[in-house]
């Protein structure tokens, strides 16, 4: 079974506007909390919640720490690779 959930983590506003679009062409969500232009300008991970349908940043730096400890930020390739 596919996880339900994932953190990516993108470097670039191009990156990030890419993966935005991306995600918003090939599956049905919507953004949660904050906007397109927020989210591409911000530097937190990206999380793509499938359960919820939703997309958002994740800004609690605790947070994006304890994902990182237990691998759970992956890369954009990975994302593509493994949904």
């Amino acid at each position: 079974m596919k996880k339900k959930q994932y953190i990516v983590k993108a470097s670039s506003y191009l990156e990030r506007a890419l993966l935005y679009e991306y995600i918003h062409k090939k599956y049905k969500i919507k953004d949660m909390f904050f906007d397109k232009e927020y989210m591409c300008h911000s530097n937190f991970p990206f999380v793509v919640d499938f359960k919820k349908k939703k997309l958002y940043v994740i800004e609690s730096i605790s947070c994006c720490a304890c994902a990182a400890q237990n691998n759970q930020i992956i890369s954009i390739e990975e994302f593509r690779k493994n949904v």
